[in-house]
């Protein structure tokens, strides 16, 4: 028997745009190669499949990484003007189950959410990049 936090968990469905701190190791790719393993990383939902079970989670550094059309750039907390700008790169999202991005910690650097034009924004990149619509 379900206890009301596995409901209300089993319900709840990430808005797209929710900012979350990722651990560096769960990327299989080298973008954060110079960190250690136990070091976070800014991150973002990009989408949830229609399963309902798994997500796209897209890694963001604070480094200027690299440039290009899949490379989202945003203002973390848009009311801080000493913010650094973080970069997503959409072409590097991975799948991670709904489950496990509860085990990770939600928001980053004081903002849990896109502001509606990053989101928007995001939304046109993700669909650029995937070709998938948002």
């Amino acid at each position: 028997m379900k206890d009301w936090k596995e409901i209300l968990n089993d319900l709840y469905l990430p808005e797209i745009g929710s900012i979350w701190a990722a651990p560096n190791r769960i990327w299989t790719n080298s973008f954060a190669a110079n960190k250690k393993d136990s070091d976070f990383h800014p991150s973002v939902v990009g989408n949830v499949h229609h399963t309902k079970i798994s997500c796209h989670l897209i890694p963001g550094t604070t480094k200027d990484y690299r440039k290009g059309s899949c490379v989202f750039k945003v203002k973390l907390n848009p009311s801080d003007a000493n913010c650094p700008h973080s970069f997503f790169l959409i072409d590097l999202w991975m799948t991670i189950s709904k489950h496990d991005l509860f085990k990770l910690k939600s928001g980053w650097n004081g903002i849990e959410n896109l502001n509606e034009k990053q989101l928007d924004d995001l939304k046109m990149q993700i669909k650029f990049c995937q070709g998938i619509n948002v």
